[in-house]
């Protein structure tokens, strides 16, 4: 039986086809340390979650303040995870909610309250007393209801409200920047976790019916992660930046593979002369 001979550049394409996958495979599997800091964030299911009436914190009035004085209201609690010197996504979280909530025919202070908590232990109460007045004047100045307030949190305060949230984020000492997620917590007025929002644009409709819900004292049987990541935003240009890493994992991998085009072409054209 006479076997049949495989054709020269059948072999040669299938050899450089296979380096190729191998150069693509190790160039895009390199984790860098802003790989490692985008992949630490998350939001954890924590729907059902009661969260500790014992986590402190100083208010926007340089008060120490235990979480649970905001409970048993009669009303639930719209929560939100930030930290007040983000170069842009949190005030665009923030300035979302304000905005979503100012369209709605509910009362602030009557069918709901906010509070907003600093991740950064380094952040103090005239920061966030600068951060409210600068909502309350903006967004709710024809409201006299005290309703939303910012406060400031020690590391372990941090760490222990954040577990307990399912907020998962990370620190990138080299640029000073937090990683986290866009989210934004309602919570019943017992302070249990009953519904969570994600992105940037909450929709009125959207924010009312969670509202609503948690008066209600339901918990929200939907979990959809649509994460937004706050890292390596840049203000000026209004949307993210690519990561130098993946820049380079993209420019690497470029360079292979017009280098085995380039050697492809040259050896091809070698065989036939």
């Amino acid at each position: 039986m006479r076997l049949l001979k495989v054709p020269w550049i059948i072999i040669m394409i299938s050899k450089i086809s296979f380096i190729y996958i191998l150069v693509f495979n190790i160039v895009f599997s390199i984790e860098t340390k802003s790989d490692m800091h985008l992949n630490s964030i998350d939001v954890e299911n924590k729907l059902g979650s009661q969260l500790s009436t014992d986590i402190t914190f100083l208010n926007d009035y340089s008060q120490e303040v235990r979480l649970d004085r905001y409970f048993n209201q009669n009303m639930p609690i719209v929560m939100v995870m930030a930290y007040y010197q983000c170069p842009m996504l949190c005030s665009l979280v923030l300035n979302g909610l304000a905005d979503a909530l100012n369209q709605l025919d509910l009362i602030p202070g009557e069918d709901f309250s906010l509070i907003t908590l600093s991740i950064d232990p380094t952040e103090g109460s005239k920061l966030s007393k600068e951060k409210k007045n600068n909502y309350m004047s903006t967004y709710f100045n024809d409201i006299n209801s005290d309703f939303w307030t910012f406060g400031t949190m020690a590391q372990d305060q941090i760490t222990k409200v954040t577990k307990e949230l399912g907020f998962n984020y990370s620190y990138d000492q080299s640029i000073g920047e937090y990683a986290h997620p866009a989210v934004v917590y309602i919570l019943t007025e017992e302070g249990t976790i009953s519904n969570q929002i994600f992105g940037i644009k909450p929709t009125p409709n959207d924010l009312k019916l969670a509202l609503l819900n948690a008066k209600e004292d339901n918990v929200s049987s939907i979990f959809d992660k649509i994460l937004l990541y706050c890292y390596k935003y840049n203000p000026k240009a209004g949307n993210y930046t690519l990561l130098a890493s993946n820049v380079m994992k993209v420019a690497g991998a470029s360079t292979v593979l017009l280098m085995g085009v380039f050697l492809s072409l040259f050896w091809i054209k070698e065989r036939i002369i």
